[in-house]
């Protein structure tokens, strides 16, 4: 069911699979950020990829796999031929970000299928599945860059130790705030007085790597992060350092892949 799964990350794709259903539980959504006003692509190129993407899962969802071949790229063909691929019910694009002065592209599609999994075998749900793209000979492709990540439908997953199994490791938690917990910070709320520094850590529980990014900034208030790649079981530093006339208010730091919030409120002793 995986989308070009590797045959090594059967176990933590399941894992990975518990986190994606509890977040569609949850609400969770891939936020637009202010950002994004200046990744605004030419109409031109954001059509044609949209009309490649379309038709790219539009093949999926016939089952018409062979088809789907002429929308991926050289270096990826062995790759696609050799993987799993899942049986969508529909597919539609929810964002496009670009980079690389918009010949590379990451996209997050939403695609309607019955998981396999209790408790969700009822109804189909949709799952959002990251595509990422590429311009080549001034057409789009699909790729996977294998050397870098391997790409399942619910993050970035590298092949663990231990026996290959299509086994459940665990019951799926009946709560569905269990995925609010995956990605925390040590502190909700953080004092700050003029010239001084605050620490926040942030830990990454989850079966996956999460991305990071600060969202807003509060006046007279510089806050950093000593990294927003975190790996499984990473931790991540957030630095708050106040300047001569710190303002109070609510700091958001977004996890990329689940779209989940932490927010850090600072307050400044009078």
């Amino acid at each position: 069911m995986a989308d070009f799964l590797p045959a090594g990350c059967v176990l933590q794709w399941k894992k990975m699979l518990r986190i994606s259903v509890l977040t569609i539980l949850a609400g969770a959504a891939f936020a637009q950020n202010p950002g994004d006003l200046f990744n605004k692509p030419p109409a031109k190129v954001d059509k044609a990829l949209r009309a490649r993407i379309n038709e790219f899962y539009d093949d999926h969802v016939k089952q018409q796999y062979h088809k789907a071949d002429s929308l991926v790229a050289a270096d990826t063909k062995d790759f696609y031929y050799i993987q799993n691929k899942p049986a969508y019910l529909g597919c539609e694009i929810q964002r496009i970000d670009y980079s690389q002065k918009f010949t590379r592209a990451k996209a997050t599609i939403l695609c309607e299928q019955v998981l396999m999994v209790p408790g969700f075998t009822d109804k189909p749900v949709k799952v959002p599945i990251p595509s990422t793209w590429k311009l080549e000979r001034g057409k789009w492709y699909w790729y996977v860059d294998q050397e870098a990540i391997r790409q399942t439908p619910f993050g970035r997953m590298t092949p663990g130790p231990g026996p290959r199994t299509g086994t459940l490791p665990a019951a799926i938690p009946d709560n569905a705030d269990f995925v609010l917990k995956l990605v925390q910070a040590d502190k909700e709320l953080v004092e700050l007085k003029p010239g001084m520094s605050e620490k926040v850590t942030i830990t990454n529980s989850a079966p996956g790597n999460m991305d990071l990014k600060i969202e807003g900034q509060i006046p007279g208030v510089e806050a950093t992060l000593d990294h927003t790649q975190m790996k499984i079981g990473d931790r991540a530093v957030l630095t708050l350092k106040g300047g001569d006339n710190p303002q109070a208010g609510l700091l958001t730091i977004r996890v990329q892949q689940t779209g989940l919030a932490i927010q850090i409120q600072v307050v400044i002793p009078r």
